[in-house]
């Protein structure tokens, strides 16, 4: 197995700890979503798209960018462990143009404004629209 071939069952393995992490924040309280919810759904999609990936034939000469899965994994650590201290927004926003400008060569101004849409509008589905509970940080934004 080449390093092509074991990326999609390693996001699964990822995925299934992320919604193990998912279900200990609880999924529902109270009769509406609370905070687990939607990390749980995003790792059951990691996971379903994960195993989707591994029905496709990866060629054994396939070339793997490692230093680029190594960039996501940890931009995706700095994510984990700032969600709490700087909460969902700012946290989401530093992943997002930390990303977008390092690893997929985004200009500034084009990986500002992806990232502050995203950050804003997924801050207002699940904190105004849907009131789940997201973490907050120390600047309670």
């Amino acid at each position: 197995m080449n390093p092509a071939q074991f990326v999609p069952y390693a996001l699964s393995a990822i995925g299934l700890g992320a919604s193990a992490s998912g279900l200990q924040m609880h999924l529902w309280e109270h009769g509406e979503p609370a905070a687990g919810l939607f990390p749980f759904i995003a790792a059951l999609l990691l996971i379903f798209t994960s195993l989707l990936c591994t029905a496709q034939s990866v060629p054994a000469d396939e070339p793997v960018e490692l230093p680029r899965i190594l960039a996501y994994c940890a931009a995706l650590a700095f994510f984990c462990t700032m969600l709490e201290m700087l909460g969902f927004a700012v946290a989401t926003f530093l992943f997002l143009v930390g990303v977008l400008r390092f690893v997929e060569k985004l200009r500034w101004l084009a990986a500002g404004l992806l990232a502050t849409g995203v950050a804003v509008s997924t801050w207002i589905l699940f904190e105004v629209l849907l009131s789940v509970p997201l973490p907050h940080g120390i600047w309670r934004l």
